[in-house]
């Protein structure tokens, strides 16, 4: 528990937001079998990789397991190159695969359109102590801001699922 925290802590400083609310968050199981419970008082879902299972592997898990959910991979940022294009010294790989369902996506623009200020969905690779990990933030969490919308929570739980099972295969290295 000690280690979610850390990694909670440090997502939440870099997205601005407070712990807050931690200790009162409600685990629920994930609808993902096999992979770790949603904390549904975070706005950040992280996993660890797989031993063994490299950066690349990661990427083809990603590409492989987003189209088998009839996502797209809309983009990619890997930050660790642009630090090195730019003469900054990076040994941690940190790549942010930007990932859709066009349709789901337009259900839930058209129902919530502020939600698009989240939009694309987001997986994060990174390493952190010497282990690779998947970081996303969810789609649940994010209506959370916005005026209850039946709809759009419907969408935002099965954004989840698509995201989760993409980062399952992608964190086994894409089998």
């Amino acid at each position: 528990m000690n280690m979610k925290k850390s990694l909670l802590f440090l997502g939440l400083c870099c997205t601005g937001l407070s712990l807050g609310g931690w200790a009162q968050g409600a685990e629920i199981s994930s609808t993902v079998s096999g992979m770790p419970a949603i904390n549904t008082a975070s706005p950040l879902y992280i996993v660890n990789v797989q031993k063994g299972v490299t950066p690349a592997q990661i990427k083809m898990g990603i590409q492989s397991g987003a189209e088998a959910e009839n996502m797209n991979v809309v983009g990619t940022l890997d930050v660790q190159q642009g630090l090195k294009e730019r003469g900054i010294k990076s040994n941690q790989p940190y790549v942010i695969y930007e990932v859709c369902n066009l349709v789901l996506g337009a259900k839930i623009l058209k129902s919530t359109p502020e939600f698009g200020a989240f939009a694309p969905c987001k997986i994060v690779m990174y390493e952190q102590n010497g282990q690779l990990k998947l970081m996303t933030y969810l789609p649940t969490y994010a209506l959370k801001y916005f005026p209850k919308n039946p709809e759009s929570a419907k969408v935002a739980q099965e954004l989840d699922h698509q995201i989760i099972t993409v980062m399952k295969q992608a964190a086994a290295g894409g089998l």
